[in-house]
């Protein structure tokens, strides 16, 4: 998780009128694939996986800790910024390790303190992971509904859509996302609307796919 991703959540809830981009860091396949097959290799099929060691690590995090990860001085927010501010971080360190139940609780929290659409996008996007499709899609939709959601949020739901079978419903998305452009998208489209028998759409699309890679 990149350490400013949750500044944009602050702004959201509290209009301090600063905020940054999102941007995910890449992760490397193969190592990871290797990692998991060799904890699978070391414990019975039928394990339960413990977390509770995670989480407490996590929950038992202070505002001096987040602090030292983030690149923004959180002593210059009034105290319920704060607050709000490590609860949301918390909150995406637990999606981030897959501990989606605990995420979903703590972006629950925060909705009980001020609703918004950043917060509903992210519980949306655990709620897919963990796959409540049904659950995500009605926290995408609130999220919209708000007005003027960051792109990731309809890129989330463009996302969902495809899984459900909506294609057509994912281009829409996928191109109200456009707003951060990014080749990823014009491709995703160009496959849609190929599957759609809509050739000269597609062709379009990876044009512009092609240009924004360059």
């Amino acid at each position: 998780m990149k350490k400013t991703l949750f500044l944009l959540l602050c702004c959201t809830v509290f209009v301090i009128g600063c905020g940054k981009k999102q941007s995910e860091n890449a992760q490397d396949e193969n190592f990871s694939t290797t990692a998991k097959q060799e904890a699978s290799a070391d414990k019975p099929a039928d394990a339960v996986v413990d977390h509770s060691v995670a989480i407490a690590n996590i929950d038992n995090m202070t505002e001096e800790t987040v602090q030292k990860d983030i690149d923004v001085d959180l002593k210059t927010f009034p105290p319920k910024e704060r607050e709000v501010f490590v609860m949301g971080y918390k909150a995406d360190k637990k999606a981030d390790q897959q501990l989606y139940k605990e995420a979903i609780d703590d972006y629950t929290k925060i909705l009980a303190i001020q609703e918004n659409a950043w917060t509903y996008g992210r519980r949306g996007a655990a709620k897919k992971a963990s796959g409540d499709f049904e659950g995500a899609m009605a926290d995408f939709n609130k999220a919209v509904s708000f007005g003027n959601p960051v792109s990731w949020i309809y890129a989330e739901r463009a996302d969902l859509k495809v899984r459900l079978g909506d294609k057509q419903g994912a281009i829409a998305d996928y191109e109200s996302s456009l707003k951060d452009e990014e080749a990823w998208k014009y491709e995703k489209i160009a496959e849609l609307k190929r599957e759609l028998g809509d050739s000269a759409g597609a062709d379009a699309a990876l044009k512009k796919a092609k240009g924004l890679s360059k």
